[in-house]
């Protein structure tokens, strides 16, 4: 329990650090997303219900704060985490470029799956070659951020003796 609580504090503080501090380090058109990475972390890390639910409240705080439609990103960080959180113990968690692997994949299929899904609900979407710039940068900035994000969550865990 003790382990959860952990990963849902460090969720909610990379929610509150994306959408306060982020804003302002625009790198190229895209900010990183921080939330997205550790989402992918502590998916990685536990099971599949655990990746789930932490992709639900992780989804919840996206939707309540800063989109119109409720519930899109609730579906989409659920369907992330719990596909991570049930494939992790065929990953070589070990290894740190895995981690940047299913980011990056991670981040392409939320785009994806927000373009697809507000699409469909005919919500008035950009022209897709328009924004495909702007999400490969963020693709190499969460890819290349999620390294040493996960060597501070390691960190954090050791330094408070969680398992």
């Amino acid at each position: 329990m003790k382990r959860f609580g952990l990963m849902a504090s460090m969720i909610v503080t990379g929610f509150v650090i994306q959408t306060s501090l982020l804003g302002f380090f625009n790198i190229f058109g895209a900010i990183p997303n921080i939330p997205l990475m550790l989402v992918v972390i502590f998916s990685m890390m536990s099971d599949g219900v655990t990746g789930g639910i932490l992709g639900i409240m992780t989804g919840v705080l996206y939707d309540t704060m800063i989109y119109d439609v409720f519930g899109i990103h609730t579906v989409i960080f659920f369907v992330i985490g719990a596909l991570i959180g049930n494939y992790s113990e065929y990953m070589l968690r070990e290894n740190s470029a895995s981690y940047a692997v299913v980011t990056a994949i991670s981040t392409a299929v939320m785009h994806f799956l927000m373009y697809l899904i507000l699409f469909f609900l005919r919500y008035k979407v950009g022209n897709a070659g328009g924004i495909l710039y702007g999400i490969v940068i963020e693709i190499l900035l969460n890819t290349v951020l999620v390294i040493f994000l996960l060597k501070v969550v390691i960190r954090v865990f050791n330094k408070l003796n969680v398992k």
